[in-house]
């Protein structure tokens, strides 16, 4: 990677209950829409429907890892 490229990094950390723990519990998002449990470090994914609800996550499908992929061909984050 050259010297002079920066990389950002948007960071979002917000109150939720972990459904794998649960507990009322942290949750850290680097991506959009995906989020890491503080207390058990379980991967969940962001669901709105009325309500936001944290749903545990297995795998990316490739519609999901499209999204997280900019124009420029670069991972966002």
């Amino acid at each position: 990677m050259p010297k002079n490229k920066k990389i950002t990094i948007k960071t979002e950390v917000v109150n939720g209950k972990c459904p794998d723990c649960r507990q009322d519990t942290i949750l850290v998002s680097v991506v959009p829409e995906f989020y890491r449990c503080s207390l058990c470090g379980s991967d969940l994914k962001q669901h709105i429907n009325g309500k936001i609800s944290y749903i545990p996550t297995m795998q990316l499908n490739d519609k999901e890892k499209n999204d997280l992929v900019s124009k420029n061909g670069q991972t966002e984050f």
